[in-house]
């Protein structure tokens, strides 16, 4: 096996989960410093301060979402790097590093999970919504569609190679 190959290409993956997971901090991290205080403008005096609103959470979502970062960040690029650079420490081995890349996958699709039940997509509420869809019910429905048949064409064409 070559190693240097492998740690390549688990860090070009670390690095775009990385990149995927930094993005969703950021956006959670201002969504809810929005929630914390927000600049109001005062008319007569023609200045903004920021007024105090105290209604931020972080849910237990956000715990995922930091551990599935840590966990991409270390075994999808630090560790890699180190093994790349001829470290023999124990940590830069490639099935330490796999282990650590799927808990990262794991943790992170319980993040989406988590999100999904905290706002109460998941009890329904998608399908309640659905008359809200209005002239996009087509295209929802043509995507998935397209998508399954695009799927099930690929695996026969590679499967015939």
């Amino acid at each position: 096996m070559n190693h240097a190959a492998f740690f390549e290409s688990i860090i070009s993956a670390g690095a775009v989960l990385s990149g995927f997971c930094g993005t969703f901090l950021a956006f959670k991290i201002q969504r809810e410093a929005s929630y914390y205080r927000q600049p109001v403008l005062d008319f007569d005096r023609a200045e903004s301060k920021d007024v105090f609103i105290g209604l931020s959470h972080f849910s237990s979502a956000f715990l995922l979402l930091i551990t599935g970062t840590f966990c991409s960040v270390i075994f999808g690029f630090v560790l890699p790097l180190f093994a790349l650079a001829g470290s023999v420490w124990i940590l830069s081995n490639p099935a330490i590093v796999v282990a650590g890349m799927m808990s990262a996958l794991i943790v992170i699709g319980a993040y989406f999970l988590a999100e999904l039940v905290h706002f109460g997509v998941l009890n329904g509420r998608l399908l309640n919504d659905r008359r809200e869809w209005g002239s996009e019910s087509g295209i929802v429905i043509g995507g998935i569609t397209s998508a399954a048949i695009g799927a099930v064409v690929a695996y026969l064409l590679i499967g015939t190679l």
